[in-house]
């Protein structure tokens, strides 16, 4: 069983059985996406919880840390898995169900996006058969991220990013400089931290001076626990309601 597996639980798509990354326990595409939907009622029932994100409309991002460090939760199917989980977000928030997604090491890059269409076998057929791993650093794609949401394409809509790393940056002042520019700006950052690396910086971004209002969460698993849509999005609804935010989509 891979590392996500045991974090967010259940079984995930395989990928194409001519990979070396083919887990024991696979599932069929119809069965993934059976899976997918059923995960998506769990994220509706949270949503009726927390009224900011009753009936809400947003975009959902999702980056993935492409370092060298995590070749082989890559290799063994797991990354896969966070794709299976974070997917139902954006069909809850996300008018067509479509999930932009990066991958970033030293610089970043863009990928297709990501529906109910097109999940299975994404992390083989988009990711590793094309791109090779490298460092750390957070700046670039984040810089991405708000060139998409604000820029390219602007929208009076709240931008939820889940940002998935293993590890800590090697752009420490850069990020800073970023996340405090962004915090102007209606996008949220959910970081989650995994395995039992460092995650010193990420773990000061609660205390971060000098950003126009609290624009990011942070957390982090083991390998032995398990996350749910409740941790996912703890602190998004606050910050939804924040009336700076409020203002922002006006």
């Amino acid at each position: 069983m891979g590392l996500f597996d045991k974090l967010f639980g259940g079984t995930h798509a395989p990928q194409p059985a001519a990979q070396e990354q083919q887990t024991k326990v696979s599932l069929s595409k119809e069965e993934s996406i059976q899976k997918v939907n059923l995960a998506k009622e769990e994220v509706h029932k949270v949503c009726l919880t927390k009224s900011p994100l009753n009936g809400l409309v947003a975009r959902v991002g999702l980056v993935l840390d492409y370092s060298g460090s995590m070749s082989s939760l890559y290799r063994d199917g797991t990354v896969q898995a966070v794709i299976e989980k974070i997917l139902p977000l954006a069909m809850e928030f996300d008018d067509n169900g479509t999930m932009e997604v990066w991958i970033f090491e030293n610089g970043y890059h863009r990928l297709p996006d990501i529906n109910l269409n097109n999940f299975y076998g994404y992390v083989q057929r988009e990711i590793t058969s094309k791109y090779r791993m490298g460092g750390t650093n957070y700046a670039p794609v984040m810089q991405d991220v708000f060139r998409k949401y604000i820029q390219e394409d602007p929208a009076k809509i709240s931008d939820y990013i889940v940002f998935i790393t293993d590890g800590d940056n090697s752009d420490h002042a850069q990020t800073d400089r970023v996340i405090k520019e962004v915090s102007k700006y209606p996008i949220f950052w959910q970081f989650v931290g995994v395995g039992n690396a460092s995650f010193s910086y990420l773990q000061k971004l609660d205390e971060m001076q000098g950003r126009y209002i609290d624009n990011a969460n942070f957390f982090s698993v083991s390998r032995t626990s398990a996350i749910q849509y409740s941790d996912l999005l703890n602190e998004f609804p606050g910050w939804l309601a924040d009336p700076k935010v409020k203002a922002m989509l006006k």
